[in-house]
Order: structure tokens, then sequence, then C-alpha cells
């Protein structure tokens, strides 16, 4: 009986086991669902069927760029079968043998019926609005040869490109660009825009998406990213391309780049190099946020760069990527400033100039690494570095009056400046996800990043000040020697759990984060003294620090999941209990620490209306620690007329965000219509406390925590083409309100911004010719409590003309003109001006590979650069030199090896739809 009892315990045992392990062998069916032209259909109805009976095993819809993943697959064999309204069903053969199955990209055929023999003109819409995406049509742009993703990024309504590189995209900035879904120099979409040409894609797609970590754990974190994806053509997957470019023109202006591509099998190596002195900077420049010092991204800058990035690996399963990027810039700025205080008495203006140049050496490395070395679980690691030098030397002079013009002087300053810093940053981040075969939805996630910042800056500062009234000088020669060190760890847990069957789509979701960060600021102060002719370094103590700070960070999060074919909702709770301490090791009296406790809801909903049509709210909290400048209460006298005092018990800000997102596409009319609304309420915000002082001006600032202040934005974006299809329309419309609010003097201000901002646009694209005019109108109204008569409404008004003719024998000529006026500016800073360039190019050799262009920028020679920043203290008019106008001859080579008939032709070769010169349209006979 013992025997039989025991042989059924081994039976059994082993049954659990073969059991386990039948489990354990589970895999993954994925794919890409698309037309017969290669347009991807977002939201396409995908099913997993049993070869042997065709029953349903498992069903989807295809995600915003038609892909598809069934996961835990046993072995065997089915049939995937796709369908999208107005296209045949399509089904492709999938035998599951050990190990993932990525299929070939499902084709749908258009099911319309002809009666009689029809003439088939292909029109591919603009603008397609899909959910979170907003998707360009690349080839109804036409640009110039060569032109780089920049060029085309200028062109898209709703888009916006900084003269720094940076990228907006319907009022969010972009932080990542994607080439084929893969990312492309990390988190610097700049080299992207700037370095890959414009004639390699195919669409370019504007994707607002949740986190990485987010995305990997099913598990909302609170942070979301807007990206671009940019798809490369058919035929550019496989095989060498690229660019070299160079180029010389008038006021000894050159530019010199090259691109080189490997693309093969799904992966990607690509190395870029830049030159040029015409403000191209094919970077983002990080010296500007990592020291205080250096001097911004306006003015005329000369910039090098060589950088290589790859992303190798075997399908999805293990992906190898990163870049390293070495890059160089020297700007020179020059400035002028006119500034109209907002105090309870009278309103001094100020005006100054500023002559500025910043030299930066940077290096960095990102790399990750992807491995899903299974269907259940994902590994995901990204260590990154950066060395960054900056040199900046600057020089202002200004003047302080009763009266606007510089009548009735109060000051009389001169400020130099000289400093050198070095950074040192090292992280990386891990997420481990793991799903149970047992428990279909169960999953559990753990991430944890590291930090590590040393920065130093030296300084020497040298202030001259004349105060008119009491008929003083007041000298200032110091040498300022700060250093900044900080270590963060930060560490997330999730668990994701269903509720039920999980094919009714509910789950549990928990999250805790944990985030500990300490730094150590030093800001030691020398006064320099030449008696005698001998210079000598006193410590100043009153103006030194040496900071210790920690704080300690929690967020504990409880929510509710729910996913269906209509709806997808996020939603739940979250704790945030903040403490923070800080120690001054010269004067222990400044020693402090505080504690802040928030409670907030989060949310994130989804309601799919059609295929093309959708709906989303979002909700999400987040803090805002104060910066080090901001807590250390010791008086920054760089610049003695404008002294800076920090405030230890500065609370925490805590930021509501609240967006809601409509979108629809109207496959009939080709037309799409996107509207967004975005507000943030933030309590205990920071803001200054001015103090001016009538016999000197000089300025002393302080902060404070207030709460009431919030802005909103609203957006709305349509685009559609007329009866013709050759004639297209689009307008970007965008309200800005925001309530900002900041003392002067003991008294409490709050202004009241309000913009207004229309962008209609009418375009005509035939075969061989593209006609595009976009006129602009923008309001801008300020207005304060403190000030009434001080209230400023600006008007900016212009248009802008874009036209391009290319001649089948390789001769493109375009321009493009530019008209911009303004009103309600101080004296001298209106604008009135011109802004026209041209370009002449033709292509020549067997597959136009060489080009030869004549360039012409700021023909007129009007352009400026001039913009108004408006608080709740001040409203200030600042102007920017620029480049100027001058003529550039270039010389680029096209190469690639490409099969003869493979190579995508340039996109100015092509009309709107893909329709080639000389060629006809496709006939189809029914």
């Amino acid at each position: 009986m013992r025997k039989h009892i025991y042989n059924m315990r081994s039976i059994i045992t082993m049954a659990m086991i073969a059991g386990a392990a039948a489990a354990a062998m589970a895999w993954t069916v994925s794919g890409v669902v698309a037309d017969n032209e290669g347009e991807t259909l977002p939201g396409a109805s995908v099913r997993l069927l049993s070869a042997r009976d065709s029953s349903v095993v498992k069903g989807m819809a295809a995600d915003a760029m038609g892909r598809f993943s069934f996961d835990g697959i046993k072995g065997g064999r089915y049939i995937v079968e796709a369908s999208y309204v107005g296209y045949s069903p399509s089904f492709a053969a999938a035998a599951v043998r050990g190990a993932d199955m990525k299929l070939d990209t499902l084709r749908l055929a258009s099911d319309a019926i002809m009666l009689r023999e029809t003439e088939v003109v292909g029109i591919k819409t603009p603008v397609t609005v899909k959910e979170d995406t907003v998707e360009f049509n690349a080839t109804a742009y036409r640009t110039q040869p060569n032109a780089p993703v920049q060029d085309l990024l200028k062109r898209l309504p709703g888009v916006e490109v900084g003269s720094d590189g940076s990228i907006t995209a319907n009022g969010k900035s972009v932080t990542k660009i994607l080439v084929d879904g893969k990312e492309f120099f990390s988190d610097d979409p700049t080299v992207a825009s700037r370095n890959i040409p414009a004639d390699m894609v195919d669409r370019l797609q504007v994707v607002n998406r949740k986190s990485d970590l987010a995305r990997i754990t099913g598990v909302d974190d609170g942070e979301e990213e807007t990206v671009i994806n940019l798809t490369v053509k058919k035929g550019m997957q496989n095989g060498w391309f690229g660019t070299v470019e160079g180029g010389y023109g008038s006021a000894d202006r050159y530019r010199g780049q090259f691109n080189i591509n490997r693309f093969f099998n799904g992966n990607q190596i690509t190395l870029i190099g830049a030159a040029n002195n015409v403000n191209d900077l094919s970077f983002n420049d990080g010296n500007a946020g990592r020291f205080r010092r250096f001097g911004g991204t306006t003015g005329v800058t000369t910039s090098q760069a060589l950088g290589v990035n790859f992303n190798v690996g075997r399908g999805d399963s293990l992906r190898v990527g990163g870049d390293v990027m070495w890059s160089r810039s020297d700007r020179d700025t020059y400035q002028r400033s006119a500034r109209q205080y907002l105090t309870p008495g009278e309103s001094p203006y100020s005006s100054s100039i500023k002559d500025a140049r910043d030299l930066g050496n940077n290096l960095r490395a990102d790399f990750r690494l992807e491995w899903k070395p299974d269907s259940l679980n994902t590994i995901d690691f990204r260590p990154r570095m950066s060395y960054n030098h900056n040199n900046s030397s600057s020089y202002e002079s200004g003047t302080t009056s009763r009266n606007a013009g510089g009548q009735d002087p109060i000051t009389r300053s001169n400020n130099s400046d000289n400093s050198q810093g070095n950074s040192w940053e090292a992280a990386g981040s891990l997420i481990i996800n793991h799903r149970f075969a047992s428990r279909p939805g169960r999953s559990v996630s753990l991430s944890a990043d590291y930090r590590f910042s040393n920065v130093t800056e030296l300084s020497n500062t040298y202030s001259w000040n004349q105060f008119l009234l009491n008929d003083s000088l007041d000298i200032v020669n110091q040498l300022d020697d700060s250093r900044t060190l900080t270590n963060e760890v930060k560490t997330r847990l999730t668990w994701t759990e269903p509720l039920g069957k999980p094919s009714r789509g509910n789950f549990l979701t928990f999250a805790y984060r944990l985030q500990y960060r300490r730094s150590s600021a030093d800001k030691l102060i020398y006064d320099r003294d030449n008696t005698d002719g001998i210079e000598a370094l006193t410590q100043n103590n009153d103006l030194s620090t040496q900071f210790r700070n920690t704080a300690f960070n929690q967020d504990i999060r409880l929510g509710f999941k729910h996913v269906d074919k209509r709806n997808t909702l996020d939603a739940g709770i979250s704790a945030v209990p903040q403490r923070s301490m800080s120690v001054d090791l010269i004067n222990h009296d400044r020693d402090i620490s505080r504690s802040v406790f928030n409670i907030a809801p989060f949310l994130r909903y989804r309601l799919k209306l059609s295929k093309v049509r959708s709906l989303s709210a979002d909700y999400r909290g987040r803090s805002n620690h104060p910066t080090m400048a901001q807590l250390q209460p010791v008086p920054d006298m760089s610049n003695p007329m404008s002294i800076v005092i920090g405030n230890m018990g500065l609370k925490p800000e805590f930021n509501h965000f609240i967006n809601v997102r409509y979108s629809d596409f109207n496959a009939a009319q080709q037309r799409s219509v996107m509207t967004m609304i975005m507000s943030q309420v933030t309590q205990n915000s920071i803001v200054s406390k001015t103090t001016l002082d009538p016999s000197t001006m000089v300025r002393t600032t302080e902060y404070t925590n207030v709460n009431g202040l919030w802005n909103i934005r609203a957006m709305n974006m349509v685009s559609f083409p007329f009866r013709n299809k050759k004639w297209t329309f689009n307008n970007h419309l965008m309200a800005y309100y925001a309530k900002t609010a900041g003392y002067t003097n003991g008294v409490f201000n709050r202004a009241h911004n309000v913009s207004f901002n229309i962008r209609p646009g009418i375009a005509f694209r035939p075969d061989n010719f593209e006609f595009e005019l976009r006129p602009s109108y923008s309001l801008q109204s300020v207005t304060n409590t403190m000030q009434p008569g001080s209230d400023r409404l600006v008007h900016n008004y212009g248009s802008q003309v874009y036209v391009s003719y290319t001649l089948p024998f390789g001769l493109t000529a375009n321009t493009e003109l530019g008209y911009t006026a303004s009103s309600g500016y101080s004296s001298g800073y209106e604008e009135n001006r011109w802004l026209w360039n041209a370009n002449l190019s033709y292509q020549m050799l067997r597959g136009r590979n060489l080009t030869l262009s004549l360039k012409a920028y700021d023909l007129l020679n009007q352009d400026t650069n001039i913009r108004r920043n408006a608080t709740a203290l001040y409203i200030d008019d600042v102007a920017t030199n620029s480049l100027g106008r001058y003529v550039m001859l270039t010389v680029a080579y096209k190469f690639n090896t490409f099969g003869s008939g493979e190579m995508p032709r340039d996109r100015n070769a092509e009309g709107p739809g893909g329709r080639r010169w000389g060629g006809h349209p496709p006939v189809i006979r029914m």
C-alpha cells in the first residue's frame, strides 16, 4: 500500500513538473499589418486561429504602428487572420516550433469593387490622426535635395523647431527621435533631426506615450513623453547608404557633414560627422543645463561633432544598442535688452548690452540592452556616462533710470565674468519584468536607477557700479570656487494582479517607488586684494557656503486597470511622503529639515469611438524640488546689481497635470482633426520676492511658496484636401492662459498672461510643383494687479510662402519668403522684416547621386531675433545677434548599395502619393 501511495505521489509530482515545463514552453507570435502600399493599419483586428478547427485562440487590435504580438503560445500549427474596414482579410500560416515567430508583414488589399476599367491615381493623406499618434506623409512635403529631417519638421503643422534645435510638437517638448521604432542617439532629438536626410523618410509620426518603465511593466508611473518616429522608405532596410556634403560661402561661412548608414535585417549602424559656422548645431549642447555661467543657446555658433549609433540584435528577443558622441561648440552672443520693473510706485526701466563667448566640449556614451529570454521575462539595462567642459566669458554694461529711454539715470554698471567648469556624470538603469505562466495577467517588475554627478566651476568676477543719487561707487573683485557632488538612487517595485478571468480585462496594480538623493554644494568666495601690486585672496565666510543636502521621497500607488476593445482605464490614488534635510558646515544656524505629504489621484482613460476616432483624458501629479540656488540662504554676489538669496524653508512644488485629447480621421475625405486641452495647477509654487533699493536700484531676490497659480493651453489642428486632391488645407490654433505671481518691495503682484496663435496653411502640390502659403497671427496680453498702467498688448503677424519647382532633368529651384511684423514692444524692439531664402540645385550622374546647390540665406539682410519675457516682476524685451546674409555653394554626394530599381527616389521627384515623373498611374482592370 505504501509503495502504491509512493508511486502515485511520484506520478503526480512528475505530472506537475511536466505541466510546469509545458507552461514555461510558451512562445510569441508577432508581426505587422499594412496595406499593399506599406501603410500600417493601426487598430486592425488580428486573430490567432487553430489550424486544426479554425477555433479562436487569441485576438487583439494592432497598436499605433500596426504591430501585434500574441504571447504564451504553445507549440503547434496556427493561422493568423488580419482584417480592417475597407480591406479584404489576409491570412498567414504560423508553425510554432520551440522559438518565437515573427511573421512577414500581413498586407491587406482594398476590397473596393470596380465595375469597369478604372484609372487609379494614388493620393496619400498628408496628415493622419490615430489615437495618440499624428502621422505625416513625408512625401507630401518637398524639401531641398539632401535636406535634413529638421527642414521637414519646420513645415509640419503644430511642430516648431527652435534656434537651438529643440523640437516641440503641439506645445510639448520632443524627447526622442526613433528610426523604425528604434532609438537614435538616445535622448537627443537634435542629432537625428539635423543629421538624418529627409529623403530616406517615408512617414513621420508624433507619438504621445508612457515612459519606458510604464510600457515595460504595464503600470503607469505618472511620466509620459512625446517622441517622433521616422519610418524608412521601402527598399532602404538592407544595404549601405549615406550622404557626404561640403560647402563654402560669403562672410567665410562654411558647412560640412556626412552620414553613413548600414541597415540589415532590422539592425542599424550609423556614423555621423559635422562641422559648420552657420548655427547648425547638430547636437544638444548640455553645458547650458550643467553650468551656471554658460551663456545660453542664442547668438552665432561654430560647432563640430562626431558620433556613432547602433542597434543590433536577434529579432525582438535580444537587442543591443547605444551611441557615442563627441561635440564642440563656440558661441558668440551680442544681446541688448530693455526691462520695465513692476513696482508699487514708479516703474523704473533698465537697458543693457551684453557680449559673451561660450566654448564647450562634450563627450557622452549611452548604451542599452533589451533582452527577452522568453515570452514571460524582459530585462532592460541602460548604462550611460558623460564628460563636459565649459569655458565662458562675458561683459555687460547697463543703465537703470526712472524713465524709458535712459532719461534721469539712477545707476550705471559694468560687469565682467570669466569661468571654467568641468562635469563628470555616470548613471545606469535596470528594469526586470516577469509575467507568470501559471496566472495569465499577473506580473511583477523591479527597477533600479543610479546617478552620480560631479560639477566644478571656477569663476573670476569683476563688477563696477556707480550710484548717481548718493554719488557712491561700489567695486567687487572676487574668485568663486564652486562644486556640486550628487549621488541619487531610485528603485521601484510594481505588481499587476488580474481580477477574475484575464479575458475580462480587469487588473489591480500596485507600485512603490523610493528615491534617495544626497548632494554636497560648496561655494567658496574669495575677495581679491591687489594692494602694492601683490594679489591676495581672502575667503569671505559671509558669502561662502558648504551645504550637505539629503532628500528621501516615496511614492505609493494603488490602481485599477481595465482593458477592452473600446476602453482603456488606468486609475487610482498615489501617496507621496517627502523628507529633506540641509546642513551648512560653515554656519549651523542655517541647518533645516522639512517634511511634506501629498495625496493625489491619477487617471489615464482611452475611449476608442471607432477605428479612427478616439477620446482620451489624463491626470497625474508630480513633485518638483527646489534648486540649490533657491535653497542656499547665502547672498550670491556674482552680479552686485542683482543679489540672489535662497530660502532653506522652501517646500517642494506639487504639480497637477490634466490633459484631454480628441482625434478623428475621416478616410473617405482624408480629413484629420485633433483637439487638445492641457492644464497645470501648482501647489506651493516657488516664486520670487524682490526688493528694489530706490537709491541704488540694486535688486535683492529671495524665494517663497504661494498657491493659486495655474495655466491652461488649448490646441486644435485640422487638415484636409480639396476635391481634386492637389490642393490641401491645414490650420493650427493655440490659446494659452497663465497666472503667475511674485513680490516686489513687499507687495504681492499677480500677473495674467494670455496668448492666441493661429497658423492656417494652403498648399498646391501637382507632380512637379509645390506652392504653400502659411499666414500667421499671434496676440499676447500681459496684465498685472500692481501696475495696471504697465499692461502690454503685443501683436505679431506675417506670412510665409514656399515655392518649389523640379524639372525632369534634375534641376530644382525653391524659395521661401517670410514677412514678420509686430507692435506693442518697447521702442526699438518692434519688428518689420522680410526674410528671404532661396536655393538652386542640380542633380547629376546616374541615379542623380551628385548634387550641386547654390543657397542664399537672408537675401534682404533683415533677420532679427527678438523675444518678450513677461513675469509678475518685470517685462523684458530682448534682441540677440543673428547670422545675417550669406550665399553658399555646396556639393553633396549620395551613395547606396541597394539593387537596381530598389533605391527609393528623391522625394522631390515624386508627386503626392508617390507618382513618378514620366510615368503613368496604375490601371486596375476588373
